[in-house]
């Protein structure tokens, strides 16, 4: 046990090594005798195979901090050394090498302790023989509580060499205690500086404006996103920490249990822990809680599943010496789990600990595994990789990684994630990765999402193959140093830096730098070379020269519209037009409600330049924008390069094909037109705009006395549906309803006011009229007839023959017994119901994972059926309606209202994750309240086909089941009626729709 003399003064300890190499005869000397007792005794001495010495991180740190001081400059420095690299040890060597007074700021007690004990011993320097010859360790003032005057700092300082203290203890000091104290010492060293961010950290910084500052961290990354200040002079990649054996491999697992995730989440840990114990492996389990009552909530978990292991709890809702006492448990193995609110403390070092249970995750998954970064500390051969398990976020599948692998591509090489799924997408997408055989290391592949654009080549000469010409034609523009090439699918990309002139001056001194992601990819079977930039002032030909040859050419002129093909029910939003003649409007950008006017008005006499629309294709809502120099983009984003290049392969054959006419294409646009007054059609449908309901969030809610519901949990309901009374609507939520109706106005969008009473919509900027908020974001109206008033109030009217539907495609089922004036099996599932009866019919067709009963507002449908088969999911959507009468006939109103319902929500149907997690989440609020719609399956069942979701290809049919309705006497209107229903969903999602009635 180390010898270390202590001495209380004034509430904080002054602490000196009392026996062995370096201690002081009796009483600490003071800083003069020990810097002039360590003068010329550090030694360069690097760790080697055979011999102990200073690992490659802490010299090549140490040499950047002495080339900061070298150069005398006045700007904080940021020293970044991955968690287990050894970053106390780089403070001791670079205090050693040039010994003066040095304040070092910690952020937590425990740290203080450890950051001391280290700097009486000086670690291991003299162990290493770092440090060598007759020395004195350094006396460590212990700052525990303000010091008020500066004569009390004199007094303290009298016999110290270092200074250890947390931000609050400084800030606990007398301004003009601090500011002497600063005075006083020639250094600071900060630890853990992404801090900074906090005003006490930062004032302390700020008292050494004038002195030498090193900033020590295992990640420059602040979850507030706030910058920590000072350059970064040195920063170890992870993936060198891993490679030299520093940092350990995180296997990272996302549980899926939202009926119980914490027993999951314990579950799955305490098994690895067996089996990592089965191996060999000197492993603990470290359980991760936001909270000490929850602390106390979940050692219960862990005493339940694993007393063999004798779980302890550490935090603050226990006193020191309890707390203790549960550490020691963990060093001597007498406990091998632990539970904890956030961290053990900073600093805490203990390299057994392997197994992280995290709870409840941080928002920031960067600080998460900032935490699970102590569990990669690499050791002896008792140690294997660390694992992490995380619960499965109710969103849906957890996208955090990507954002982390921003942050840092290192933890692209040091997380292997457990839980992507094998299906070919994913498999696919894996393969493509790892057919790069170079990649940057600036910037992590998984984190760029190009944008979907392209600009496309083509040659009379086979297409060559040439990425490292971007060396030459870039030269020292590159950003990332190294090409990521993956010659397998020809594809090659970089990042670069571009200086511009600034925009406000002209300056020859300094400009601005802008980065430029580039992509391309040579599709040589078909013939086609495509560039993906961000800088949109070029068409790229030099680098569509160097790689793909000299005969390269690109494609340009109006052949580019024909992309505009592939969008089904295609509306045009931007148009661009090109005057030949006139001087002074050359060209003219028209969006929104001038479309119309620019297409039948100024579009008859001027070209066209460009051309931006949306509609539908292959099952999902999609939008292209084609220009005559080129370009082909859309809105959409891709999640990947991957994403990118499978999107482009589409480009190049549709653009060249022969088949498709030019007339044909301009000629089938759905041109938008103000809807003035009430559209004489019969409603069917009402509801939310799909930006307003695109996600899960919860920050916008509807309010009617005093009881708010997100908007996921409302509906909207046709209050009739004729083709001439006013068009009106109701607001339903689980507890309350208001009406509304469409004002329309000659010169202007209709607008949305209360019948009676208005509601609140309750937003993260304040609340307001909810009448108010309707009219400015609109809804979304189907009419028969497939005529649709999109939000901004514009009627989009599709002009040809009606479509009858096959009387032969009618399905019936037999009703004897069911009351068909009984729609809902409510919560008893009564027997006698439509619902019920139309569950047991469909259950039995095929080997269904889930069935749900999703009726209430906000559901998708009133039955919900899910199974995967190979690389899909197939999803049966079932909408039932009772009938107006008891006996089955040809009443078209027992239509109407369900044929809306199978329109509504096409968007989220469409949508394999927005989809499931929908369903998802309505059963787990349901299961909340004490109820459940799960008829077959259970949630875990549920979750696995979330998580799956993204990775599988979506193909969903719509049921309308209507025993009202008889097959036989079924009329031509309502054969129109449900024949324009097929239309809409087949070429909006590519929907198929089954029609279930009485004989």
């Amino acid at each position: 046990m180390t010898a270390i003399g202590k001495r209380d003064i004034d509430g904080n300890e002054l602490w000196w090594l009392s026996e062995g190499h370096g201690a002081h005869p009796r009483e600490p000397q003071d800083g003069e005798a020990v810097a002039a007792s360590l003068a010329g005794r550090f030694r360069f001495v690097e760790e080697s195979e055979t011999k102990a010495g200073l690992r490659r991180p802490q010299l090549g740190a140490l040499h950047a901090i002495l080339a900061y001081r070298s150069t005398e400059e006045r700007e904080p420095i940021t020293v970044v050394m991955p968690t287990g690299t050894g970053k106390t040890e780089t403070m001791l060597a670079a205090y050693c090498h040039s010994p003066a007074l040095t304040l070092t700021v910690v952020p937590s007690d425990a740290l203080r302790t450890q950051i001391a004990e280290k700097f009486v011993t000086l670690g291991v320097l003299p162990l290493v023989n770092a440090v060598d010859g007759d020395f004195l360790c350094p006396p460590v003032l212990v700052l525990k509580s303000g010091l008020q005057t500066v004569d009390q700092v004199q007094h303290l300082l009298a016999r110290s060499s270092v200074v250890v203290a947390t931000a609050q203890a400084l800030n606990a000091c007398s301004t003009e205690a601090r500011s002497y104290l600063a005075e006083s010492c020639r250094r600071l060293f900060v630890d853990e500086a992404h801090h900074l961010g906090a005003r006490t950290w930062r004032e302390v910084v700020d008292l050494f404006t004038e002195k030498e500052v090193v900033q020590f961290t295992a990640t420059p990354y602040r979850e507030d996103g706030r910058h920590l200040g000072g350059r970064i002079a040195y920063a170890y990649p992870l993936r060198l920490a891993q490679v030299h054996g520093y940092f350990a491999r995180i296997n990272y697992h996302s549980v899926i249990d939202l009926a119980d995730p914490d027993h999951a989440v314990a579950s799955a840990a305490i098994e690895q822990l067996r089996a990592d114990r089965d191996s060999g492996l000197d492993h603990l389990l470290m359980a991760r809680v936001r909270s000490v009552e929850r602390a106390k909530e979940i050692i219960k978990v862990y005493e339940e599943l694993g007393s063999d292991f004798a779980p302890v709890r550490i935090d603050t809702g226990m006193a020191e010496s309890t707390r203790r006492k549960h550490r020691d448990k963990l060093f001597s193995r007498e406990s091998r789990i632990v539970v904890c609110v956030n961290m053990l403390g900073e600093g805490f070092d203990l390299p057994s600990l392997k197994i992280a249970a995290i709870h409840d995750p941080q928002k920031s998954l960067a600080v998460t595994l900032q935490f699970v970064g102590r569990f990669t500390r690499a050791g002896s051969d008792s140690l294997g990789d660390a694992s992490a398990f995380v619960p499965l976020q109710v969103a849906g599948v957890d996208d955090r990684l990507r954002k982390l692998y921003g942050e840092d591509a290192d933890w692209n090489e040091v997380i292997r994630d457990l839980t992507e799924h094998g299906v070919s997408d994913e498999k696919d997408r894996t393969e493509f990765e790892l057919a790069f055989g170079s990649l940057p290391h600036e910037v992590a592949m998984r984190s760029i999402r190009p944008k979907m654009s392209t600009v496309t080549y083509q040659s009379t000469q086979p297409l060559t193959w040439n990425p490292e010409s971007i060396y030459d034609l870039f030269e020292d523009r590159l950003l990332t140093t190294q090409l990521g090439i993956n010659n397998r699918d020809k594809v090659v990309w970089w990042v670069s830096r571009e200086a511009i002139p600034v925009r406000w001056g002209d300056f020859a001194s300094f400009n601005e730098l802008v980065h430029h992601l580039h992509i391309v990819y040579v599709d040589d079977t078909a013939g086609f070379l495509y560039i993906n930039s961000t800088n949109n002032e070029s068409m790229h030909e030099t680098i569509a020269k160097a790689v793909g040859g000299n005969d390269v050419a690109l494609i340009e002129g109006e052949t580019v519209y024909r992309i505009l093909s592939k969008v089904k029910r295609r509306i045009p939003t931007n148009v661009g037009l090109l005057d030949s003649v006139s001087r002074n409007r050359r060209f003219s950008l028209h969006v929104g409600q001038d479309v119309l006017h620019a297409w039948r008005g100024e579009g008859g006499t001027k070209m066209k330049t460009n051309i931006f629309a949306h509609g539908f294709s292959e099952s999902r809502a999609v939008s292209f924008g084609a220009s005559r120099k080129g370009r082909v983009w859309s809105h959409e984003q891709a999640r990947d390069i991957h994403d990118w290049v499978r999107w482009a392969n589409q480009v190049g054959p549709t653009i060249t094909d022969t088949s498709i006419s030019l007339e044909s294409v301009m000629s089938g646009f759905l041109l938008p037109e103000p809807a003035r007054q009430r559209p004489p059609y019969v409603p069917l449908s009402i509801e939310w705009p799909h930006q307003l309901t695109a996600t899960l969030s919860d920050r916008r809610k509807v309010n009617y006395n005093e009881q708010a519901f997100s908007l996921l949990d409302t509906e909207f309901s046709l209050t009739n549906h004729t083709p001439d009374q006013p068009l009106r609507f109701e607001l339903r939520t689980p507890s309350w309803e208001l009406e509304f109706e469409f004002k329309f106005h000659e010169d202007e969008p209709p607008t949305i006011r209360p019948v009676g009473n208005d509601g609140e919509i309750i937003t993260a900027s304040g609340a307001g009229s909810l009448a108010a908020f309707l009219t400015a974001h609109g809804l979304l109206v189907t009419f028969e007839d497939e005529v649709v008033m999109v939000e901004q109030g514009f009627l989009l009217k599709p002009d040809r023959e009606r479509r009858l539907f096959p009387i032969e495609d009618i399905e019936t089922i037999n009703w004897s017994g069911i009351n068909l004036k009984r729609e809902s099996q409510g919560i008893e599932r009564d027997p006698a119901t439509i619902q019920h009866r139309a569950i047991q019919a469909l259950s039995a067709e095929e080997e269904w994972e889930v069935v749900l009963d999703d009726d209430g507002p906000g559901e998708l449908a009133d039955i919900v059926l899910l199974r995967r088969t190979d690389d899909a999911l197939e999803v049966l959507l079932a909408h039932c309606k009772y009938s107006t009468d008891d006996r089955p006939g040809a009443r078209i109103k027992d239509l109407y209202d369900v044929c809306g319902q199978s329109m509504k929500m096409n968007r989220a149907k469409s949508m394999p994750e927005l989809l499931t997690k929908r369903l998802l989440r309505r059963e787990q609020e349901r299961q909340a309240d004490g109820r459940s719609g799960l008829i077959t399956g259970d949630i875990r069942s549920l979750a696995t086909i979330v998580s799956e979701a993204r990775y599988r290809a979506l193909h969903v049919t719509v049921a309308i089941v209507q025993p009202g309705m008889s097959k036989s006497g079924a009329s031509e209107d309502m054969r129109a009626l449900l024949g324009a229903t097929d239309r809409f969903l087949a070429e909006t999602h590519r929907v198929k729709l089954r029609v279930i009635a009485s004989p």
